[in-house]
């Protein structure tokens, strides 16, 4: 049964309908999204919803059928277990704010996708890197904050007028967004300013952004490498798992045919014996 139930879970029809399933539930929550198709189909999609989240369990079901305890083992498919225990909340009550959620299933297409469950992996292992690139990122944020304070309050106080409204600013002109907004007017009432949003722009969105990137691409690269080598190992291991049983079969044959020799000794000696 068990057997039964791990072929089913590991045939790539079953990964591909359930897939499919993701896509469909995806378009369904966009269409719910419109008041003009609940007030026609409401009810319809209603059902859908209720039908994907059986489908969700029943997949569920069949994995720890499958796998066991093992099956949590997987950081994808505890991340897959809670999103169907969210799904499976009540609508009503104290959990009515935690019906959005339900959103969270299109996520299942990061878990159903190899190739973007590759970029998330990559994502995470370059986490340490990230987080220690966002502190150098934050320290300048702090020290160009304090600095434009005391340099642009009085022309721009609602650009450079706090600690927040700086770190807003600053953040926008790391994302280059109506960057001349903020520096036009400033560099106009203050010829030395572009000094200062030079220095800014080309540490903040020049430097550290793409310092972020590298270690990302990095991360993924040296993923890519080590699923070279998990694979390598795999066409391996079936090559020398089918030597191993070619050479069991070998010696299981050669005692069997020895055995065969022994009762043909033991059957011919007496008759010899009788004649002599």
């Amino acid at each position: 049964m068990r057997d039964r139930v791990t072929r089913l879970v590991e045939h790539r029809l079953f990964e591909r309908t359930i897939l499919a399933v993701i896509l469909l539930n995806s378009v369904v929550l966009g269409l719910e999204t419109s008041p003009e198709m609940m007030d026609r189909h409401g009810a319809v999609l209603e059902t859908l919803d209720r039908v994907f989240i059986s489908i969700y369990v029943a997949e569920m079901i069949l994995k720890l059928v499958a796998s066991r305890l093992a099956y949590f083992r997987s950081g994808w498919n505890v991340f897959d277990f809670l999103i169907v225990v969210s799904s499976l909340l009540p609508a009503g009550g104290t959990f009515t704010g935690l019906r959005v959620l339900r959103v969270l299933r299109v996520l299942r297409l990061v878990s159903g996708l190899k190739p973007l469950r590759k970029i998330v992996s990559s994502i995470l292992r370059s986490a340490p890197g990230i987080g220690w690139t966002v502190l150098l990122m934050m320290i300048i944020y702090y020290i160009f904050a304090i600095v434009g304070i005391h340099l642009f309050r009085p022309q721009s106080p609602e650009r450079f007028g706090s600690l927040g409204a700086a770190f807003t600013s600053l953040f926008q002109l790391t994302t280059l967004d109506n960057w001349g907004d903020i520096v036009f007017p400033l560099t106009s009432a203050n010829g030395w300013a572009w000094v200062y949003f030079v220095l800014f722009i080309t540490m903040a969105s020049f430097v550290l952004i793409n310092v972020i990137l590298g270690i990302v691409v990095d991360s993924l690269n040296l993923q890519s490498k080590d699923e070279e080598k998990e694979s390598i190992e795999a066409a391996k291991d079936p090559d020398a798992t089918a030597s191993d049983m070619l050479r069991s079969e070998v010696l299981q044959l050669k005692a069997q045919v020895d055995r065969i020799a022994c009762l043909v000794e033991q059957t011919v000696e007496p008759e010899a014996q009788r004649r002599r």
